[in-house]
């Protein structure tokens, strides 16, 4: 069965109706810190851009994500196409800029080397492409993407037009850039000027500049040694013009260039009219189909060697399952933060990072769909609830996810809180302005969204933060999202099964629990895990630990004092 090719995707599955996506709230993408997401990938602006394209509009349906991921999974178990994709890159782009500067003006022959240069790039990748799908062998390719992709290139490569091209264009491509060099006789008049001048030859090699001692010496040697340096035109001449059309340079005008110019272009225009002929048996021939995969290829390029930096500092990813079902669940084992394993491989290059990027699970689902996160300040709790949110996003794009095995369902929209700055010119304070991107929050959010809160309601008395505190949670149950609501108050957590209890909805409550495990170094400080795990808060003991570790406990500080002579002894409580 053929498939038709300027429609092909390796992103959307053939025939498929207009693309679902939902754009990533803007905010997520900030508070997510989304940007070095997209810099684990690729330091390269362009692929970022590429990426942001892709990764930043949500992808809601599971059969998009799973045609997605069986390509992403063909890719990386073969690198005979790796190659063969990094190899074919660089020839699509060029492909893509002659169709992007196909409408600029240009000379007939202009067109000509361009329309070859395109061929020949047509005629690469396909080679390439048809090379890499036979070493691997169709049966080898699970995704049907890559089997549709394996079928076009066969039928390009089959095709009548493409096997003349591939006898011909040998042979014609020397014809057309064999001609490198011309040679100009000018006429000088009495006083040494230049008056007159004409084409004397069309070569077929480039003139350079002879050595200075036989320039000093007035030797020449060879025949295309110039008497002077090699002097290059500083702008595009044919695009450069005086206002009576002549060759501009600095805004003179050379009385000689112009004319030089234009009898030059139409020789070449002559000598390039039967290869022009030649090009015409191809006419239907082109490369479009492999501009439009560009994008494609350089989404799954840049998820494998994502992978294979991840891989070598023994960081574990998985594909994950897509749920299709109407109970929202998010499951990853051994996970961690995509963000801070970039961090610490650009920070430390070279250096195996593993143990110190902590692994957490991830249980959103039946027996906990929002959980309550306490914990100390740099407990990891702003760490986990990132993570949450980076792996949803990774999974609806198709790609892994950090983790040993991972369940997941598609999400509409991921909503964040986090902490800003007060914007003054709103004049709303800063609990105004909590209050305002909250009620924001529930005015788009629907029962598939996921909603990740840091810190939210801090900005009011604690009182007050625990009661609207509350009335938010009770809410996130009724609609049956899921949600990360990362916070210091410890009585919210503690009363999650009184809200289970009085509150009717889908999704339960749970209270989790930052740096609960401690250890103890050399020196017998404490030092905490990172990990995330289910149970009752803590409670106000983490407060006495952070002092202690600062040495602004009661009894530290009282040391203090009376080593410096300020507390007596009687001055003990």
């Amino acid at each position: 069965m053929s498939t038709k090719p300027e429609s092909y995707s390796l992103l959307w599955p053939a025939n498929y109706p207009p693309h679902p996506t939902s754009h990533l709230n803007p905010r997520a993408v900030n508070d997510l810190s989304l940007d070095n997401t997209l810099a684990a990938f690729d330091r390269n602006r362009p692929i970022q851009d590429n990426l942001r394209q892709i990764i930043f509009n949500l992808t809601t349906d599971p059969a998009v994500i799973r045609y997605r991921q069986a390509i992403l999974a063909d890719i990386d178990a073969s690198p005979a196409l790796f190659d063969a994709f990094s190899q074919v890159l660089p020839l699509i782009n060029a492909i893509g800029a002659y169709r992007q500067s196909h409408d600029r003006r240009k000379l007939s022959l202009q067109e000509v080397a361009w329309r070859a240069s395109e061929l020949e790039y047509l005629l690469d990748s396909v080679t390439i492409l048809q090379n890499a799908f036979t070493t691997v062998g169709p049966h080898h390719l699970k995704s049907a993407g890559l089997q549709g992709l394996y079928q076009l290139i066969n039928q390009v490569a089959q095709s009548e037009p493409f096997q003349r091209l591939k006898k011909e264009l040998p042979e014609i491509l020397p014809k057309l850039r064999s001609n490198v060099s011309v040679t100009i006789g000018v006429n000088l008049d009495r006083e040494l000027r230049p008056v007159e001048a004409t084409l004397v030859s069309i070569n077929k090699q480039k003139f350079d500049t002879a050595p200075l001692l036989d320039r000093l010496l007035g030797r020449r040697d060879k025949e295309f040694h110039g008497i002077a340096p090699i002097h290059k035109a500083p702008i595009d001449i044919y695009g450069a013009s005086g206002s009576d059309g002549e060759y501009s340079r600095h805004g003179r005008n050379n009385p000689l260039l112009a004319p030089l110019f234009r009898d030059l272009a139409n020789v070449l225009e002559k000598i390039s009219k039967p290869i022009s002929q030649a090009l015409q048996h191809y006419v239907n021939l082109n490369g479009h189909f492999l501009s439009n995969l560009r994008r494609d290829i350089s989404f799954y390029l840049a998820a494998i060697q994502l992978t294979h930096r991840l891989r070598e500092q023994n960081l574990p990813l998985c594909q994950p399952e897509i749920v299709d079902s109407d109970l929202p669940v998010c499951e990853i084992d051994q996970s961690y933060n995509l963000n801070l394993a970039h961090h610490f491989m650009t920070t430390h290059p070279g250096a195996q990072i593993a143990n110190r990027v902590i692994q957490n699970d991830i249980r959103l689902n039946q027996d906990g769909a929002i959980q309550i996160l306490t914990g100390p300040n740099q407990g990891g709790k702003t760490t986990y609830t990132q993570m949450v949110g980076i792996n949803q996003i990774l999974a609806q794009a198709g790609l892994y996810v950090p983790g040993t095995a991972a369940r997941i369902t598609p999400v509409d929209n991921i909503y964040t809180h986090y902490p800003v700055e007060e914007e003054l010119e709103l004049a709303t304070g800063r609990f105004g302005d909590e209050a305002q991107r909250l009620a924001e929050i529930f005015a788009a959010a629907t029962p598939r969204s996921l909603i990740l809160l840091n810190e939210s309601l801090a900005s009011t008395s604690p009182g007050e933060s625990i009661y609207l505190a509350q009335d938010i949670v009770r809410i996130l149950r009724r609609m049956g999202a899921r949600a990360v609501f990362n916070t210091h108050l410890h009585e919210l957590a503690a009363s999650v099964d009184q809200l289970n209890r009085d509150t009717a909805g889908m999704s339960r409550i749970i209270s989790m629990i930052a740096s609960a495990q401690k250890t103890a170094d050399h020196s017998g400080a404490i030092q905490r895990n990172y990990k995330i795990i289910p149970g009752p808060p803590l409670g106000h003991s983490y407060a006495k630990e952070i002092a202690q570790r600062y040495g602004i406990s009661y009894e530290q500080l009282t040391d203090t004092l009376q080593n410096r002579g300020i507390l007596g002894e009687t001055d003990q409580d």
